[in-house]
Formats: C-alpha cells, structure tokens, sequence
C-alpha cells in the first residue's frame, strides 16, 4: 500500500516512512541525535498528528519501550537544553560544532580556512541571540531560515547578543545577515543540509556593497597633495611613507602588505628603473600559491625602500609595535592623509583597503584602463572582479575617448 505523503519530496512506502520517523526520533538515523515531536514534523514537512499516527503503529513492531499501552520516547537530558554559550561554555562543547571546527581546520588540503572564526562566532551568535542548541539549525532548511529571520528580527530591536569575546556585530545589516548566514550554511552543509547556488531572501549569499565602491579613487592631483602632506608630516623616510606608496603601486591586501618582505630585484632600462618585489596574498593562496609579483616605479618611493634596507630591515616597515596597536596606527595616519585630501566614508571606514581601490586606478588610469594586465599587476582573481569592484571608468575619461 502506498502511503499519501512523501518522504523527502518523493514518494515512498508507508514502511519507508515509518522506519524513518522511527530513526528520527530514536536518534538512528540521518540526525545524530533524537528529534522530538515537533522536530521531527517540521523534517518531513507534515503534521504532529500524522507523526502519532504513525506511531502508534509501531507498536510491539519497533523497539520503542511500551509502559501502561503508550509509547515512551527518548526524552531531552537536561544537559541538551539550552544556557548560553560563553568562556565557560565554549560552543566546541557542542560535539556537532566540534565535528564541523575539526573540518574547518583541516579543509584545504589540511589547513584551516581564513574566515574560520568569524563563522563559529556566527553560529554562536546566531545560538545565544535565538537561545537554541546548534541541533535546532538541522532540523529543515524551512527551520533554519525562521531562525535566521528571528535573529535580524531581533539584532533590529538591539536585542542580539554580544559573542564571548564581548564585542558587538557591525552596524550594517547587510554585513551582519551576510555573515551569519555565512557560517550557519557552512555548518548545516557540513551535516547534510545545503541551499542551491542563486538562493534568494535571508538565506541568499549575495555578497553585500559588491561593485558599490568601484569608483573609489585619487585623481594625479590628489596624489600629488597627498605626497607632499607626507613628506611634511612624517618624512619621506617614514613608515606611513612607504605603506602609503607600496600600498596603492602593489595593490596590496592589509595582510599581504604587513608581511611583504623589503626584498627586490631592480630592472633597469635606459628610460626607467623598477623594483619588482613580492607580495603572498592569503585569500588567493589558491591561485599561485599566493604568489603576486609587484612593481615598484616610483623613484621615491624606490628611495625610501633603500633608506630602510640600509639599516638592516626585511620588512617595508621600521615599527616595531605589535601588529594590532601598528595597524591602529597606520590607520590613523591615514585618515589624516585622507581627511587633508578632504575624503571621508569610505576612506575613513576603511583606510588600509582603500589603498587597493587607489592602486587599482592608478595602474589602470596608467595603461589606459588595460584591465587583463592590471587583474594580473594588483592580484585580482578575475578582470570581472576588477571591473566590477575596483575598476569602474571614471566619466572625464570616458568623454577623452568618445569626443
């Protein structure tokens, strides 16, 4: 006999549903762990009264105890139930989490993903701010999304939860949806449960502001002010000199920038000299290795390199602060720089990244918006990323080439 509901979407046998319901709730079967009632209706998409019909009829055919004719069913320990997450009581605790870290730290070829914290502390926000086990996340793909909703819901109203390191979630909406959607589908597609590529609403992984900033740029003149307010400021022998300069003509990403080493390869012509050095960018370590050539034309900037390599150094940078209180640092003589430029939003919101969208234009502006050889020059994954991120043509040359 077949049964009228589906398991799954598809039709099956009422056995078929029957042995599954009795895995789901036994904790058998695809779910490590036993699912209640409800649990298990919102799984397979159907009533609570269709599970007790089905229940019922397992009796004295499954081994669930019988006690006066009525089922007894697995019953939630009191250690399941949820108390927040904290410093004493990691969210690693949870042998679900612990299962998905270990795979998170080992998932490229055996090293660990860069974003790997920032997507357990989603989970763990997500957690605390919902007062859910992370189990609850698995139950259906239907669940998880009400979950994600409950969560904006109440990061509207103030409401979410700092994580255990006591800081707060940006500002912005769109950053905060991202990312904790982030991690909550890295963690329910480790266990089985998957949205399909091009997914719309909260569960969409369209990445936020993506082409927002592509305009982001200095013109020759502002380049020019900016060079004299640092030679003034600071010296040309400065560390913000060199971080400024290597920053835009390198391309650089923040990481890459800090660890590029002061070593370089001089390739001289009769109309110029360049120095080609080399930049390990972490979030393209699977193109190359990592590995991006640099080139370094401008004289002095080449001369600052120079100073610092003739005391010793292998770094572009002299400080020898730690690097958290020596990027605070940079980044505020930045938005000096950039405040004497009369910039502000996103050069002050993001100084050092900034530096990327300059350099992307400049280059570009250089070989008349050649952007195959500039995705190659600053490190970008594709022209298309280029394009749309960075490399938007600014209207004054758009006009030079039309009129």
């Amino acid at each position: 006999m077949r049964c009228v509901i589906k398991l799954y979407g598809r039709k099956s046998t009422e056995e078929k549903i029957t042995n599954e319901i009795y895995n789901l709730i036994t904790g058998k079967g695809s779910k490590p762990y036993p699912l209640s009632i409800t649990e298990t209706a919102k799984t397979l998409q159907v009533s609570r009264d269709t599970i007790y019909r089905y229940i019922r009829k397992m009796k004295g055919a499954k081994s669930i105890p019988v006690s006066s004719g009525k089922l007894v069913l697995p019953k939630e320990s009191p250690e399941s139930k949820f108390y927040r997450f904290s410093s004493y009581n990691p969210i690693t605790s949870d042998p679900l989490v612990s299962e998905w870290i270990d795979d998170l730290l080992t998932r490229k070829g055996g090293e660990q993903i860069r974003t790997w914290r920032t997507r357990l502390r989603s989970v763990e926000s997500v957690c605390n701010t919902c007062k859910i086990l992370p189990k609850k996340l698995l139950i259906s793909e239907k669940n998880t999304e009400m979950i994600l909703r409950q969560y904006v819901k109440m990061y509207r109203h103030g409401n979410v939860l700092c994580n255990n390191r006591g800081t707060r979630p940006s500002s912005d909406i769109r950053n905060v949806t991202y990312y904790r959607v982030q991690g909550v589908r890295d963690f329910c597609r480790y266990h089985g449960m998957s949205w399909p590529r091009g997914t719309n609403g909260i569960m969409s992984q369209k990445v936020p502001n993506h082409g927002k900033y592509s305009d982001i740029r200095l013109t020759d003149d502002e380049l020019n002010r900016a060079d004299c307010f640092i030679k003034e400021r600071f010296g040309i022998d400065s560390d913000i000199y060199r971080w400024f300069w290597i920053g835009i003509e390198s391309c650089a990403r923040l990481g890459a920038l800090y660890n590029m080493s002061l070593d370089y390869t001089k390739h001289v012509t009769s109309k110029k000299t360049t120095y080609i050095m080399t930049a390990f960018e972490t979030k393209t370590k699977h193109i190359k290795g990592g590995k991006w050539i640099k080139y370094i034309t401008r004289k002095d900037t080449q001369k600052s390199i120079d100073l610092l390599k003739s005391r010793g150094n292998s770094k572009i940078y002299e400080s020898t602060l730690p690097k958290y209180r020596f990027n605070s640092m940079i980044s505020n003589q930045l938005k000096q720089i950039y405040s004497h430029l009369g910039k502000n939003s996103y050069f002050q919101d993001r100084p050092n990244h900034a530096l990327r969208h300059i350099g992307a234009h400049y280059w570009l502006s250089k070989t008349d918006y050649n952007f195959g050889l500039i995705a190659e020059v600053g490190g970008w994954n594709t022209i298309d990323e280029l394009k749309k991120s960075y490399g938007q043509i600014p209207p004054e040359k758009i006009l030079e080439i039309i009129q």
